[in-house]
């Protein structure tokens, strides 16, 4: 696994954890703004952790060969 994806990871599921115990802590409190606000950034930190989840699990692509099989079209 890399380690800036491993990174990004332990980072984004930090902040996510800050923003909800600071959620949970003032939820009566806060205004309606930053409460949105606050809840649509937890939202994406959301999306973005579990498209690094699945992109860390997924099978690597086989590449290309970077020589083509019949340059410039001679089959012979």
């Amino acid at each position: 696994m890399p380690f800036r994806k491993l990174l990004r990871l332990a980072l984004s599921i930090f902040v996510l954890a800050l923003l909800w115990m600071r959620i949970a802590r003032q939820w009566r409190y806060e205004s309606g703004w930053w409460m949105t606000g606050t809840l649509t950034l937890s939202v994406l930190l959301l999306a973005l952790v579990i498209f690094l989840v699945i992109s860390i699990f997924r099978k690597p692509r086989n590449l290309r060969d970077e020589v083509p099989k019949h340059p410039l079209g001679l089959d012979s």
